[in-house]
């Protein structure tokens, strides 16, 4: 759509628009197979086969997502370290192979849950999806666990290596050979990609707590480190386009003209420059 403009003629945003259906997926899924029962949702419970959909297709899209948080991650590390290789090696058809194959990669531990039997727990009024043969539970949940734990490390890695050269290279003022434009970007796509892994670093937390039977099945608190995880697992969706929104004033400009929406926010400046 703005494949002209060089805020938008990157990798990222391509990685952002890839994103997108995995993004609806995730959200969608977690209110009905998730949020919904643990609220209350007594007809769940006609439609157990629900907590295996839910389990499968939302773990998919969280795993998907998680590989392009840490294709970011990556591509924000090797545009600060190694500047004039970055574009020639993030290329559309290298980051569109990247992605696939994360894809593809995450269908394996997705499939092994399509043999599991899952249901709905009722628990103080809330219907819990969980699997029901025990072994099942524990070793999906220690597999999930060590999956977050390593993307979690990975990404946490690049940003705080990336925010270490980045500091080096304001301080050493190393931009002054650069647009304006290109700073700017490049200062608020290592922003996004840091807030996204605060989220990442959460849903470990709460998987490890899953993970290692921290608390019973029938605990109320398990009931809470579910609720949070799913939350997590919706911020880290829904994080994709309104960290975007907020970070970049040309995004908003652009977005709404594109779309013919009056003034929501306030104008942005004439510089095509990124707040």
């Amino acid at each position: 759509m703005w494949s002209t403009d060089p805020e938008f003629k990157t990798a990222f945003h391509r990685l952002f628009l890839l994103r997108a259906p995995a993004d609806f997926i995730q959200v969608l899924i977690s209110l009905f197979a998730f949020r919904f029962p643990i609220a209350g949702w007594k007809e769940i419970t006609y439609i157990p086969y629900l907590a295996k959909v839910g389990f499968m297709i939302s773990q998919y899209s969280v795993l998907v997502e998680m590989c392009a948080q840490l294709l970011l991650s990556i591509n924000r590390l090797s545009a600060i370290v190694y500047p004039i290789l970055h574009n020639k090696f993030w290329t559309k058809k290298a980051t569109l192979t990247l992605f696939l194959t994360g894809m593809l990669i995450s269908i394996i531990p997705t499939a092994l849950r399509a043999a599991q039997p899952s249901a709905y727990i009722h628990l103080n009024g809330s219907y819990i999806p969980h699997l029901i043969n025990p072994g099942d539970q524990e070793t999906n949940s220690k597999v999930t666990c060590l999956i977050y734990i390593f993307f979690c490390i990975s990404s946490l890695s690049c940003n705080l290596l990336a925010c270490c050269v980045h500091r080096k290279q304001k301080r050493l003022q190393l931009f002054e050979t650069q647009i304006k434009l290109a700073t700017t970007v490049q200062t608020n796509l290592l922003i996004y990609a840091c807030l996204s892994t605060v989220i990442v670093v959460a849903m470990t937390c709460f998987q490890s707590l899953l993970a290692f039977h921290v608390f019973d099945l029938t605990a109320e608190a398990h009931k809470v480190v579910l609720v949070f995880l799913t939350i997590s697992a919706d911020a880290f969706a829904l994080s994709n386009p309104w960290l975007l929104f907020c970070l970049s004033s040309t995004f908003r400009q652009k977005f709404l003209e594109a779309r013919k929406i009056r003034r929501i926010f306030a104008a942005a400046p004439s510089t095509n420059e990124t707040s």
